[in-house]
């Protein structure tokens, strides 16, 4: 390598751009570059943008736009699902941006040799050699190449096994920007995750658009994780988001084992069926009721969350009604509450009946109102629990010193300790609740 170029990371977005981003910069620490310290200057940025709303693409434009302009000198590369459907756009914010899209996103698993072969100094010269590289180099790297050796922003360990989507939902671009759904072949990723365990990792999260869409050899999601069980001795599993069309069998299945994390993320969406099916979803809303009763059936209590949309085009009062009825029934322990957002070439970005803005975010600001009654009260009911924590990172309350982390049933919890605690310890704590935080006492 002519010089030590350092690199800066900056995600927007899912999982999958998280574990993408680690193993970009896994490929660069292993290369010899360096993470820019907090503050400083890095030679080259990457931005890993999303797509899934306009303030998503809104944010990723003000973040590329001053990482440009204030920083002649560096590189940009900008990549992720809002690169890969806009192009052009992205193109004209600065001349040190260099667009890389989705679809050929693991080059920049390749990048570091491409780099360490220049004399390029400043960030237009790099973006042009870059260039030159990219045209005459076949691509070698995979979407399921993302494997980092080490995890730089996260102590807990990720796995895609799963990308793209068949769906294609009437408000998403996802499947635009990912592609079809594909799956990560079978053994290779049962390898994966045993080396992961082998490495030190305490919890791996099993990732995709959509992983129950997962299928290798006419194997399932189900088969990949009792094998995983099988082959690994104490790692946690945490699933990511899953579609509650699948079999209900297997939701039976995860919450009986031990070692899944009692943490479920359901795609919910609406709990209208007419808004459900002019949204192309493939369920009922009773599925998801049916859901949930067999979680919480197993008497372990576990945190539920889900995505909801307000807004949807053509969502009368009783529409929001029913999807306010659901979730209260559900008794999500979370929702991440969206009021609608157009996306251009999706089917409901052409459909009439439009909600109102206002009316939207009124459904919004209600729904985060019992959204938020559900939270404190499933707190509330974990309080006297024993839990396992693994540590994350150090925080300051109140002038008091603790390290924060993540219960195996999704929650922050803040421990006081009067010896270290390093990242990535798993801790067994007694849980208390004051003030809206969640404390762990160690045990």
């Amino acid at each position: 390598m002519s010089r030590n170029f350092s690199i800066s990371i900056y995600t927007l977005g899912c999982r999958l751009n998280q574990v993408e981003s680690e193993a970009v910069s896994s490929a660069f620490l292993k290369a010899g570059f360096t993470l820019a310290p907090e503050g400083s200057v890095p030679d080259i940025f990457v931005i890993n943008t999303c797509t899934v709303t306009s303030k998503s693409e809104q944010k990723a434009r003000r973040i590329i736009r001053k990482a440009s302009s204030e920083n002649p000198d560096s590189l940009v590369i900008v990549t992720g699902c809002y690169a890969q459907l806009n192009t052009p756009e992205i193109e004209t914010l600065g001349p040190n941006i260099l667009v890389i899209g989705q679809e050929e996103k693991s080059r920049l698993l390749e990048f570091p040799i491409y780099i360490a072969e220049t004399e390029s100094q400043t960030g237009f010269q790099l973006k042009e050699y870059l260039k030159f590289r990219l045209g005459k180099s076949p691509m070698t790297t995979g979407k399921f190449d993302f494997l980092p050796d080490t995890f730089s922003f996260h102590t807990r360990a990720s796995l895609k096994v799963q990308d793209g989507c068949n769906n294609f939902c009437a408000y998403c671009r996802i499947p635009f920007a990912r592609g079809r759904s594909e799956s990560m072949d079978f053994d290779r990723a049962l390898e994966t995750a045993v080396a992961i365990e082998n490495n030190g990792y305490k919890e791996l999260v099993l990732t995709g658009v959509n992983i129950t869409a997962y299928e290798s050899g006419g194997k399932r999601l189900r088969q990949l994780i009792e094998a995983i069980l099988e082959r690994t001795g104490n790692i946690r599993i945490r699933l990511s988001s899953l579609g509650p069309y699948d079999d209900l069998d297997n939701f039976a299945f995860f919450i009986s084992q031990p070692r899944i994390c009692p943490h479920f993320h359901l795609s919910v969406q609406s709990g209208s069926d007419n808004v459900l099916k002019a949204m192309g979803r493939k369920y009922p809303a009773s599925r998801l009721k049916e859901i949930t009763d067999i979680l919480k059936a197993s008497g372990h209590d576990p945190f539920i969350s889900g995505d909801v949309i307000t807004g949807f085009p053509g969502e009368s009062d009783q529409d929001f009604e029913d999807s306010y009825n659901l979730i209260r029934d559900c008794g999500f322990a979370m929702c991440h509450v969206f009021p609608y957002s157009p996306r251009p070439e999706t089917r409901a970005y052409r459909m009439k009946n439009r909600v109102p803005e206002r009316i939207s975010r009124q459904r919004a600001e209600r729904l985060g109102i019992l959204a938020e009654e559900l939270h404190k009260s499933y707190i509330a009911r974990q309080v006297g629990r024993h839990e396992q924590v693994i540590i994350e990172e150090e925080v300051i309350l109140d002038g008091k010193k603790y390290y924060a982390g993540l219960s195996s049933n999704y929650l922050k919890v803040l421990i006081e300790s009067p010896i270290p605690l390093k990242d990535g310890t798993l801790c067994n704590v007694l849980l208390d609740a004051a003030g809206g935080n969640v404390f762990g006492t160690l045990l």
